[in-house]
């Protein structure tokens, strides 16, 4: 297949399909950094590439059923899915942005692949790309594509970081897009931002993101038409995206609106200053005349897709954009818009377009222009960029071989002296572990000084003295000094070393045979003065035989130096030294009895401008036990030094620092000041239930649908629980305005509430319409419950019920009602036991489908359950009976 009317060029040198790894951190949630992965991926699979889309979900892992589905749909692009939500040298759970970057590594280092892509956000490919610059993984060329950073994020939302989660984040970021093989960004705006933050980005490429496909000859067929006087609000939940602006240009606009205009709006929602944003534009629609839609689960190629038919003016009221995608998917799509002039949007407008000029990001320039297009409706010419950014985007492939990573392994080759240095007191048991580790060691131009702290066991004097002999044989030290603690002993050893690389091991850790090897290469490569590791936890008296017995728990970043005021983010003390930074901050800290003396050293070493990697790779054996020094401090103690560090450092980068305070100090009311609002008006109740919501949950739809129906929005209501709309044609099958038929994926959620020996199934649901199955039973009633199904501030629910079999028996039907934690004893009084009761309903005829309600005289602020029963109403005749409850309709009127 020719892409862009160039011959595909898909294979390597080697004669074989380029094999090409691009991740993705979400799949089906519609917004620019999943859309835009999966669309790179199906791209270079049809042009020849061998790709595997690899979904990193973290702790939110997908379903089983899920990810069978995006199998398929993947598949037919030629396109291998994979899930990435463990790896087997980690934790099971890949909850942090550490874990899944290392998952990521380790991913990577056994998946041969030529070529990887991954999203910036996030920070996945840190670890790949710190592996590279300490040359722990040669890995294949990374490509690291920037569309939102979380920092940008955050100051285009007006929020502070309120985690030290996101302080890392934000700093492993940075890192990628400053290391990776080539940086793309989404927009100039982008870069441009990136650089204002002293990014080391001046070489990053600009390239549009790829748009999710749609049938763009179905989706103009109604563009350019008379103008449908609907507008469609191409606004998300996230402050940035314009809801609040929107609403208020809406507000200025509804006394000149031209009559009959509707408002389509869309989820997924979220929360905006603590509101739920779909109960925000449902109060602020209180005081609009016209029609308001929400469409609650749509991606942006949906939403597109919506609006094109329609005929509709888009809106898109964004306060920040860092990618253009909405005004570059409008102008292709030929859809005309009204948009604010911010970000990448000025960049992506194109004036042969004939599209309305983008506005200020105001309420009142907002409301003019979107006036302006109703009453004079502009007739937009489609702007095919999509061949050009599709062919750029393969071009991005042909990377040269990075002079970087040349550079760097050209002089990697020498053996300097390298000095383990190892302090010793009382654990004859552990030290002769140790050193035989560093006797095992496949460098061999070390020298071993072990320092014993005023050992006073005997045992630990006799292998000391025992030791003598081969130490002397290789020209190895053993300095014996009276008890001065682990600071005194290691600086004692730093003096009597001879070695320009100082590695410290501690007598209870041993190192893997390589570790000397990998930690002189990474001072080589990356030019760090000093070297941390990753290292595997055991918690024995020996040394395990297999390093799949063992797990990587603590995973340093290195930086930044904000977080390392707050916890260890450099690396363990067993870490590889230049001489010369002893030169320049000085020694280890001497305090007896202090824990933390790598913590302190390395943060006096980052804060006086020394260059600290960890090397991404387990390199020894870490062994914790409960008597440790570290387990056996005081966290107060610790934490002491590392402050009066920072204090001498008269460190200054306290921005994140203070803004994390901020953050975490601050009141909620103050963060959350729009649902604090809400408190104030009693009218407002049902939006301030609403906040406490899972936003896109079901409880969150039924509840929006409600509160739509009771401001005397119907239509609003329908469209959230996806049902037509009232000016549509009625189906004579169809529920009222206002009224919600639970569909399939509803109806099987039913339970059985009654289990009784059967043979066969009491309870089944069947689809396409044919409702719930109950099996009456000799011993009494069968029943099965819908848990929290029927909605807040609803009134009705009717069942259509039916016996569908020529023979069977009369049967009784019941519905009610009841409280989600209410038991009920089918032998006693029903009504009494549930808010409402139908009352059985006897059921003679056959194929004959009968209405059975239950209606609510108080409207009740909390979800119930719908309770459906049968029973036999006389003797049962031997033959099936099939009892149905063909369908259930919930009414808010």
């Amino acid at each position: 297949m020719a892409v862009g009317g160039k011959e595909r060029r898909p294979l390597e040198p080697q004669g074989r399909p380029r094999r090409v790894c691009v991740v993705t951190r979400a799949i089906g949630l519609g917004d620019d950094e999943d859309t835009a992965m999966a669309e790179l991926a199906r791209l270079f699979a049809g042009d020849g590439d061998e790709v595997t889309l690899l979904w990193v979900p973290g702790s939110d892992v997908p379903s089983s059923e899920e990810v069978a589905a995006r199998h398929r749909e993947f598949e037919a692009a030629s396109v291998r899915l994979e899930v990435l939500d463990k790896s087997d040298q980690l934790l099971p759970s890949l909850a942090t942005p550490e874990s899944q970057s290392a998952a990521l590594l380790h991913y990577l280092e056994r998946s041969g692949h030529d070529l990887v892509y991954a999203p910036l956000e996030g920070g996945l490919p840190y670890y790949t790309l710190l592996a590279v610059e300490t040359g722990a993984f040669a890995a294949p060329p990374v490509v690291v594509i920037a569309q939102a950073p979380l920092e940008w994020a955050h100051e285009a939302d007006r929020a502070f970081m309120g985690s030290t989660d996101a302080i890392a984040v934000t700093y492993m970021e940075k890192y990628c897009a400053e290391m990776a093989d080539s940086t793309i960004c989404a927009s100039a705006a982008l870069r441009k931002w990136m650089l204002s933050k002293d990014w080391k980005v001046k070489k990053a490429v600009v390239t549009p993101l790829l748009q999710d496909r749609i049938d763009q000859a179905g989706a103009r067929s109604s563009v350019g038409k008379q103008s449908s006087k609907e507008l469609v609000a191409f606004a998300g939940w996230h402050l940035r995206d314009g809801m609040t602006l929107l609403c208020d240009a809406l507000d200025i606009l509804a006394p000149t609106a031209p009559k009959g205009l509707t408002v389509t709006a869309f989820g997924p929602f979220g929360k905006i200053m603590g509101e739920h944003s779909g109960g925000l534009l449902l109060r602020r629609a209180e005081r609009w005349p016209f029609k308001l839609n929400m469409l609650p689960r749509a991606n942006f190629a949906a939403k597109l897709d919506y609006a094109t038919r329609a005929g509709a003016l888009a809106v898109i009221p964004a306060r920040a954009a860092s990618t253009g995608g909405a005004v570059a998917a409008c102008i292709e799509a030929g859809l005309p818009f009204v948009a604010t002039n911010v970000g990448a949007h000025a960049e992506t407008w194109k004036p042969q377009a004939r599209q309305p000029r983008l506005v200020d990001a105001d309420a009142a320039a907002l409301a003019q222009a979107i006036l302006a297009a109703l009453k004079d409706p502009p007739r937009p010419l489609p702007i095919d960029s999509l061949s050009q950014c599709r062919q750029s985007w393969l071009d991005t492939r042909n990377l040269p071989t990075p002079a970087k990573r040349r550079r760097i392994h050209k002089g990697a080759g020498s053996s300097p002296l390298v000095s383990i240095v190892m302090a010793h007191r009382n654990r004859p048991l552990y030290l002769k572990q140790a050193i035989a580790a560093i006797e095992a060691q496949t460098y061999d131009h070390l020298e071993l000084v072990l320092v014993d702290d005023g050992s006073d066991l005997d045992e630990a004097r006799r292998l000391l003295d025992a030791l003598e002999p081969t130490f002397r044989q290789r020209g190895w030290k053993i300095l014996r000094r009276p008890h001065r603690h682990l600071g005194a002993a290691r600086n004692a050893g730093i003096r009597a070393a001879h070695g320009e690389l100082i590695l410290f091991v501690d007598d209870d850790n041993a190192l893997f045979p390589e570790a000397v090897d990998h930690f002189v290469r990474a001072m080589a490569i990356s030019g760090a003065d000093i070297c941390t590791a990753f290292q595997l936890i055991f918690y024995e008296d020996f040394v395990p035989g297999d390093r799949a017995d063992g797990l990587i728990q603590y995973l340093p970043l290195g930086g930044p130096d904000a977080l390392g005021l707050i916890h260890n983010v450099y690396g363990d003390a067993n870490a590889m030294v230049r001489r010369s930074v002893f030169a320049q901050i000085g020694f280890w800290i001497e305090q007896p009895g202090y824990a933390m003396h790598d913590w302190e050293f390395f943060a006096r070493a980052s804060l006086a401008g020394l260059k600290l990697r960890p090397i991404p790779k387990p390199l020894y054996w870490y062994r914790s036990k409960p008597d440790g020094m570290f387990r056996t401090s005081n966290w107060y103690d610790n934490r002491l030094p590392v402050m009066e560090a920072f204090r001498s450092s008269q460190f200054g980068d306290l921005g994140q620092l203070y803004k994390l305070a901020i953050a975490q100090n601050t009141a909620q009311s103050e963060i959350e000041s729009a649902r604090e609002n809400l408190k104030y008006t009693p009218a407002n109740q049902k939006y301030l239930e609403l906040c406490d919501v899972e936003p896109n949950s079901d409880a969150a739809m039924a509840k929006l649908a409600a509160i739509a129906a009771l401001i005397g929005r119907p239509d609003t209501a329908a469209t959230l629980l996806g049902r037509p709309q009232a000016d549509e044609r009625r189906d004579p099958d169809r529920a009222d305005v206002g009224s919600n038929t639970l569909g399939f994926d509803m109806l099987r959620r039913a339970q059985l509430l009654t289990p009784r020996p059967s043979p066969l199934p009491l309870l089944l649901v069947a689809p396409d319409g044919g409702g719930v199955f109950l099996r009456p039973h000799l011993e009494g009633a069968v029943a099965a419950s819908l848990d929290h199904q029927f909605p807040p501030f609803f009134r009705k629910i009717e069942a259509i019920v039916e016996v569908a079999h020529a023979d069977a028996p009369a049967t009784d039907f019941a519905l009610a009602l009841a409280r989600p934690d209410q038991t009920i004893d089918w032998q006693q009084d029903i009504a009494a036991q549930t808010i409402a009761f139908s009352g059985w309903m006897t059921v003679k005829d056959k194929f004959v489908r009968h209405p059975l309600v239950v209606m609510l005289y108080a409207r009740r602020k909390m979800p119930l359950s719908i309770v459906l029963a049968v029973r036999f109403a006389g003797a049962p005749n031997g033959f099936p009976t099939n009892a149905f409850f063909r369908k259930l309709t919930l009414f808010s009127e």
